[in-house]
């Protein structure tokens, strides 16, 4: 299709074009005083009329000329009132009149990349702007924010341009990732209902200002392939949606080959901190750039006070660690922070991480089979090996309560950080419904079976409920023949037995089990095997149960079927295990950006009062959640990495932090090009470029003399047009006032000015 310029007015301007008969004034003018003078012979006047008649061709050349430029004046002045403009169309489609601009601005946190003194969201926003401000009277305006998940800002389409303006000035670029496709749906959508709902707006153009950076537009294809999901591609439309219903315009405001760097990882090595041991933090940077960065800096900030800096090289695409130690000296939550500043993406150069310290661990054993006898049970062996006696290099302080099957009802299990039940033959109701309530506020149950363990009565009362709340992680089959089995560990994967990757003189592989239960974890349960046997059967088993996990253990404690209990191994592994339990308090306080934040809150407490202190300065409202003994708050709107506050009103008077980290998914710049746009993500669109200068003057764009970024358009209709207005109106002011001075110069030149 072929696509003329169009000279045209808006419609409401069309009134003013009647002032242009003013233009007939100076004409007139210069005819009526011809009229005033009468013609008289003279005989002295003959000489003078031979004179004029050899100047009356310069004389009649001034005139018309002064003449022109004065009706110019009038004519010029006219068209600037009437704010004409430029438009490249093909044959338009009958009624085609006021256009709905969809301005889709991209606000994932690579947006915030700085290539000079604005970032790339700030720009987006003044280009959203100017096509808010240079477009016609009576065009309409909706705006989405591209984010995980995307945010429809102003829905149904707004004629006030002020309004628009106000919105893209309060919108703030996101820590989170684009949702490509979800973005594209909800644009369908609003486009839909435009069509429907205000049928007077004759076109709909959709604008994407983004960096078309690659995560964001394909976001199952990254620069390593892992084969997690075949790629996704964004929705094809069908007839009547959006491709095929508007004009479709992506503003590329990325910049290629940009360089970063970012703080990839921080954790921990140590998942319980006390106040008995130094806690060791692992951080990982990744140069996504291709320029090596020597002699970078990284900080480590404890309650935002430096205490450590370390400097170390990183080549280009390469992945380093760094590892801090630090021990704490007060019990309560403590904010760890690390920082590699020094690239134009600040965003991803801190990460945040909440530790929880305490002065020391509480655990609560239950022996189902209490002997009085030291080491008659098999709580004592449990006891002896979570709190060794003279052990003074352990990691972290244990307090370990030994108590009957009976405290699982009389004491409060909120106190305890992990709930050891060892050899216990039964459960009633009331007791499931306990730890079920112990396990929904955070707690850890870790069951050790044996030989007093009914397996039909665990199943019926743990496993096999009718609310399908398993607290179980699997389901107790029958007891083994006696025989001599052995530990498979099945590569140390797991991070209970990681600890022994390296370490096989420890002999854990070569324990020998003579029975154990046959335990069938299902399909699709989320439960995980920690060790299994030579044969193939699960031996331990781990599940998160509410907000709390449970490990099975099908041998026993006690050296009745196993001597694991008396091997160096058996100390390690138990503490691994309350390691591994306790330190869910820790993963609960370190979410991603987007993720939800939870929180456990004493339910006996009515109308308790809940917010939320935001990094960005926002304090939200938490509304609290009841569900029988267990109460808990929840706040998903994480869309900034930092540091939460969640504070509880009276009486308690109590708070929590929680850190929020982005998806450094996001840090790898490389970029999608328009072909690959066109050619992956949106076979069908056809894409026409044209060069996009940084101020959007439409009337340059339109000649393209601007080499760097691209405006691309897609016409998906015959007569569709994307209208361009230009500021000729401004244009035409300052040629009047040039006119202007030039009539006056023209009159004093010659002489028509003199009294």
């Amino acid at each position: 299709m072929e696509y003329y310029p169009l000279f045209a007015f808006g419609i409401a301007n069309l009134p003013m074009l009647g002032w242009l008969a003013a233009a007939a004034a100076p004409v007139v003018i210069h005819l009526l005083s011809r009229r005033r003078y009468a013609e008289v012979s003279w005989a002295a006047m003959e000489y003078l009329l031979a004179a004029v008649k050899k100047q009356r061709r310069r004389l009649r050349f001034e005139q018309w000329l002064l003449l022109a430029v004065r009706t110019l004046i009038v004519v010029l002045l006219v068209l600037a009132v009437a704010e004409p403009y430029f438009q490249r169309t093909g044959p338009a489609p009958a009624g085609a009149g006021r256009i709905h601009r969809v301005l889709v601005l991209d606000g994932s946190f690579s947006m915030a990349y700085r290539p000079t003194d604005r970032s790339r969201f700030e720009q987006a926003k003044q280009l959203a702007g100017e096509l808010v401000e240079e477009s016609r009277r009576g065009d309409a305006f909706t705006l989405v924010l591209m984010a995980s998940p995307p945010a429809v800002v102003i829905g149904a389409p707004a004629m006030e341009p002020g309004e628009v303006l106000g919105e893209i000035d309060r919108l703030k670029c996101t820590d989170t990732t684009i949702d490509g496709p979800a973005t594209v749906d909800k644009v369908r959508r609003i486009v839909q209902n435009a069509r429907r709902e205000n049928p007077g707006l004759g076109r709909h153009e959709v604008y994407f200002l983004t960096d078309l950076q690659r995560v964001g537009w394909e976001p199952n294809k990254t620069s390593e392939p892992r084969g997690l999901s075949p790629r996704r591609t964004l929705p094809q439309d069908k007839p009547g949606g959006l491709l095929n219903t508007a004009t479709i315009a992506v503003i590329d405001l990325g910049q290629p080959d940009a360089e970063n760097l970012a703080v990839a990882d921080l954790s921990t090595l140590d998942p319980v901190a006390t106040l008995a041991a130094d806690v060791r933090f692992e951080v990982c940077l990744k140069n996504f750039g291709r320029k090596a960065r020597n002699n970078q800096p990284i900080e480590l900030l404890i309650d935002r006070r430096r205490v450590a800096r370390k400097h170390i090289d990183i080549a280009a695409g390469e992945e380093r660690s760094v590892e801090f130690t630090y021990r704490f000296d007060t019990p309560g939550d403590h904010i760890v922070e690390v920082r590699a500043d020094g690239d134009a993406l600040p965003t991803d150069n801190r990460r945040f991480m909440v530790v929880p310290v305490r002065e020391s661990l509480r655990v609560l054993c239950i022996d189902g089979r209490p002997s009085g006898e030291p080491f008659g049970g098999a709580a004592d062996y449990l006891a002896a090996a979570l709190s060794p006696a003279g052990d003074s290099n352990r990691q972290t302080s244990v307090q370990v309560d030994l108590a009957p099957e009976s405290a699982l009802i009389e004491r409060d299990l909120g106190q305890y950080d992990c709930v050891f039940i060892c050899n216990v033959a039964q459960f009633t109701a009331g007791e499931a419904r306990v730890m079920d309530a112990y396990l929904g506020a955070g707690g850890n149950v870790v069951f050790f079976l044996g030989e007093a363990v009914t397996a039909q009565r665990y199943n019926r009362r743990l496993y096999d409920t009718s609310d399908d709340t398993h607290i179980l992680p699997a389901r107790l089959g029958e007891i083994v023949p006696a025989g001599v089995y052995h530990i498979d560990p099945m590569e140390y994967r797991h991070p209970i037995v990681r600890a022994f990757r390296g370490r096989e003189k420890a002999g854990l592989s070569a324990v020998p089990i003579f029975r154990y239960f046959k335990l069938t974890v299902p399909k699709d349960s989320g439960a995980m095997v920690v060790l299994k046997t030579t044969q193939g059967d699960p031996l331990i088993v781990e599940a998160s149960v509410g907000r709390g996990r449970v490990v099975l253990v099908g041998a026993s404690a006690d050296v009745s079927w196993t001597p694991l209990p008396l091997w160096p191994s058996f100390v390690p592994l138990v503490q691994e295990m309350l390691a591994f339990c306790a330190g869910g308090e820790l993963r609960q306080r370190n979410v991603a950006v987007g993720e939800p934040i939870v929180a456990s809150v004493p339910s006996a407490v009515a109308d308790l009062s809940a917010s939320v202190h935001c990094p960005d300065g926002r304090t939200q409202p938490v509304t609290i959640h009841t569900d029988g003994d267990c109460s808990t708050l929840s706040f998903d709107g994480t869309t900034v990495g930092g540091i939460y506050t969640v504070r509880l009103g009276e009486p308690i008077e109590r708070a929590w932090n929680f850190a929020a980290n982005i998806d450094t998914t996001e840090s790898n710049l490389a970029r999608i090009t328009i072909d690959q746009l066109r050619r992956d993500l949106w076979p069908e669109v056809v894409l026409l470029k044209i060069s996009e200068p940084p101020d959007l003057s439409w009337d340059k764009a339109w000649r393209g003399d601007k080499p760097h970024g691209s405006l691309v358009f897609s016409e998906q209709q015959p007569g569709m047009s994307i209208a361009q207005p230009a500021r000729l109106h401004v244009y035409l002011l300052y040629v009047v006032l040039g006119l202007l001075l030039t009539e006056t110069c023209l009159a004093w030149r010659y002489g028509y000015n003199t009294p």
